[in-house]
Parts: C-alpha cells; sequence; structure tokens
C-alpha cells in the first residue's frame, strides 16, 4: 500500500510535468459539486517539487507504520483517513483548490499518535512516541500562516485522524491458553455435546495434551467427533503418527 500510493503520486506529478498542464483544478473545490472529484484526486497532486518532496518523505514512512501496527485493518483505516480528511476539507475549507497529501499525512500522524495514547498496547504507544519525535514540528502547520498553504487540509486532517483513533481501537491481543489455564476437574472435561445428537462421556486422561488440547468445545476439532471414547482416542493416536 505505501508503495502504491507513492508511485501514483509521483507519476501523476510526472503526467503533470511532461504535459504542462496544471492539474491543481482537479483538486478539492470547497462547497462546490465539481470539487467533489478533488477529495479523491486532490491528495495525488502537487504543486512543485518542494511540496512533492516535503510530503513524501513522510507519507511512506507513516503508511508503512501504519501497515505494521494495524496488519488487518490498515487498509480500511487509510481509506477512512483519505476520504474524510477530504470531506471535511470540502465542507469546511476556505474556497480555493487544494492540493497535495499533507491533509492525509496529518491524519496519520494524528491517528497514530492518539491511537498509541489510548491503547494499552506497548507497540502502539511507542509508535505514538515516535510519531512526536519525527514530526512533532508538524503542529506548526495547524496554523495560518503562508497565504498558499492549505492549514485547513493539516488541521482538518488532525482531526479526522484523531476521532479515526477511537473508532479504529486497537483490539487487545488474544491471551495464549497453556495447561494452566485448564481445571482438569471441571465438569467441561468431562461431559460436552459432540457435533451430532450424541453425548460423549469423556473422563480426563493422563495425557495433558489431550486433555487441554481436545477436550475443551471449541478447540477439538470437529471431524474427530466420534460416537465412543475408545474411537476418539485412537484418532487421536493416529493422528499424531502422521
Amino acid at each position: 500500500m505505501p508503495l502504491i500510493v507513492s508511485v501514483l503520486i509521483i507519476i501523476t506529478f510526472v503526467l503533470q510535468e511532461v504535459s504542462g498542464i496544471d492539474f491543481y483544478k482537479a483538486g478539492i473545490y470547497p462547497r462546490r459539486l465539481s470539487g467533489l472529484s478533488g477529495i479523491m484526486f486532490g491528495p495525488l497532486i502537487h504543486g512543485g517539487y518542494d511540496h512533492l518532496f516535503s510530503n513524501m518523505a513522510a507519507l511512506p514512512i507513516l503508511m508503512s507504520l501504519l501497515t505494521i501496527i494495524y496488519r488487518r485493518n490498515y487498509f480500511i483505516i487509510f481509506i477512512t483517513l483519505y476520504f474524510s480528511t477530504g470531506l471535511l476539507v470540502w465542507i469546511l475549507a476556505r474556497e480555493s483548490y487544494h492540493i497535495g497529501a499533507s491533509g492525509v499525512i496529518y491524519a496519520l500522524a494524528s491517528f497514530m499518535f492518539f491511537s498509541g495514547i489510548i491503547s494499552n498496547h506497548k507497540g502502539a504507544s511507542a509508535i505514538s512516541l515516535l510519531t512526536i519525535m519525527l514530526y512533532g514540528g508538524m503542529i506548526w502547520g495547524l496554523l495560518p500562516g503562508q497565504p498558499h498553504v492549505s492549514w485547513e487540509s493539516h488541521a482538518l486532517g488532525a482531526l479526522a485522524g484523531f476521532a479515526a483513533s477511537f473508532v479504529f481501537q486497537r483490539e487487545k491481543p488474544k491471551k495464549v491458553l497453556t495447561d494452566k489455564d485448564f481445571d482438569y476437574n471441571c465438569p467441561q472435561f468431562k461431559y460436552y455435546n459432540c457435533t451430532t445428537d450424541n453425548t460423549i462421556n469423556y473422563q480426563p486422561t493422563d495425557n495433558p495434551k489431550i486433555n487441554s488440547d481436545y477436550n475443551y468445545p471449541q478447540l477439538k476439532p470437529n471431524n474427530w467427533i466420534t460416537d465412543t471414547t475408545e474411537n476418539y482416542l485412537q484418532n487421536y493416536e493416529n493422528q499424531e503418527k502422521e
């Protein structure tokens, strides 16, 4: 994902330079229907080499951090930040063409920072600290000052990242069960309903692997269930030999 987005930005810039056509009118123009398309295309367009290099120095890094910490849903998080930032700019920013990926960068940095704060996960907290160390100076970009800089994109991107950090709170790591987590004398290890209509009476054995791995309903493989204890244990022994 970081590579794809970076390549798209570079290709867009090269096409703009080669064709001699300024793509700025494809950016976001607030509260104008024709400017809605800029929500998708605006972050890909840059006004010059300085604008491009400054954004490309941060965007791939922040996207890579996102993919590392949020491996399962990094795509939906990025898409949410990308489009929510653009939509907020279209609704609230001043009437002018807004281009560049800086709004998305601020959204990513804000998301990584605040998600690290509200999460108990050590990795996310470390990323939060790293974000401040690398991009702490970005806070000045939230303030109006330079006339040709879309500070609204920066501020609204940071707002989108802050809101998204509460929506996409990192799931707590699942606990890895060990033998210490099981009480072999409890009823669940003696009686349970199998996948058929039969009820099998399993007594705890001397083999802790059988007790801990297969006498718990949510852990037992469905295709191992038979109607007798002897067949069940025979299937287990055959599987071990394989």
